[in-house]
């Protein structure tokens, strides 16, 4: 064994032991009860129509029940994570059903289909969720969608758009109390935009931080925090303009379901790093947040940050998952980003 691939196993041996037992715990999926969307939802037969030829049929279509309470919360090796986009797809099947087993192409392959979004961030994104398992290199390069549950590993953070913070001891959880005050932004609106969206997502960040003793925000959740916002708008509206029908938004978040009856359709543009980071700039500049010292805002920051460098400096800031980029092939994009953000 060469050297490099000891000191990779040796890294990746102790995040494992850092967090142990955690790849053992499982939790059904669950979701807190719903309120109705504001345009009542479409036959289950039109809305079949709506679907696209490649869509996986739908079981327990038909039915009274939300999407969201069907027939996986009666089955326990069902697991979904705090990520209204990824539990959505699963959902649908589009994504695997159980919530398990995602490698870097099962993911690339749904996010293509079911949201138009591309294999450049499906790479970084799946390589952060790959870091979320606490054993990722002798299980697999794999996650499951419950270990995205991990506190402040790139993918959950305080100041959820739609869940609790991790101090309440359900952070992954669909929190209707905390959409409201999301939503209450929207009142009267019947489009979810950049500047509507960017101020309901930096009350969530001011509300956490003045009540949350414990609330994290770091420049890593200061990046990741506006990305999924753009992420929202772009894949339930434009990923250029950021406008996105309100209850195409509420299906997702609500009722973890993709709004095919709504009328809606996956994007024609594809939602790229790029897209994300100059939606990221402009949500920014309507929050009016004070950007964290050093850090340049914008796709260089995003990729640099899901594959465990500092978006300040460059440098490595988490090792495991940067190790994990040289094995799913996420470094040979790292390399831009390091010139990117050493360069401006």
């Amino acid at each position: 064994m060469k050297s490099s691939s000891v000191l990779l196993a040796g890294v990746l041996a102790q995040y494992a032991s850092a967090f142990p037992g955690m790849g053992n715990t499982r939790r059904e999926a669950g979701l807190l009860p719903l309120k109705p969307l504001a345009k009542a939802v479409t036959t289950s037969s039109s809305a079949s129509t709506n679907y696209p030829p490649w869509h996986p049929p739908q079981t327990g279509e038909g039915t009274s029940s939300s999407f969201a309470e069907g027939d996986h919360r009666s089955d326990h090796h069902i697991v979904r994570s705090p990520c209204p986009g990824l539990n959505s797809l699963a959902n649908h099947d589009i994504c695997p059903r159980s919530g398990k087993g995602y490698t870097i192409p099962i993911l690339t392959d749904c996010l293509k289909r079911g949201l138009n979004v591309g294999a450049d961030f499906a790479l970084v994104v799946g390589t952060a969720g790959i870091g979320s398992n606490p054993n990722p290199l002798t299980s697999g390069l794999y996650f499951d969608l419950d270990m995205l549950d991990r506190h402040d590993f790139l993918i959950e953070h305080d100041g959820s758009l739609s869940r609790a913070d991790a101090s309440t001891g359900n952070n992954y959880s669909f929190n209707q109390t905390i959409w409201d005050t999301v939503l209450a932004y929207y009142s009267g609106m019947e489009d979810a935009a950049i500047p509507v969206a960017s101020k309901a997502r930096y009350n969530r960040i001011s509300t956490e931080a003045a009540r949350d003793p414990n609330f994290s925000y770091s420049p890593v959740q200061f990046i990741l925090s506006y990305g999924e916002t753009a992420l929202y708008l772009s894949t339930m509206g434009d990923p250029i303009t950021g406008v996105a029908p309100l209850e195409y938004v509420r299906s997702l978040f609500e009722q973890e379901k993709l709004p095919y009856e709504l009328g809606w359709q996956p994007p024609k543009t594809t939602t790229t790093l790029a897209s994300l980071g100059a939606m990221a700039i402009q949500l920014n500049a309507a929050s009016g947040e004070q950007i964290p010292e050093g850090v340049i805002l914008g796709e260089n920051s995003l990729k640099a940050v899901l594959i465990g460098l500092n978006a300040a400096t460059g440098e490595i800031e988490n090792n495991a998952v940067y190790s994990l980029a040289k094995l799913t092939g996420a470094l040979g994009s790292v390399t831009s980003a390091l010139k990117g953000l050493t360069s401006l």
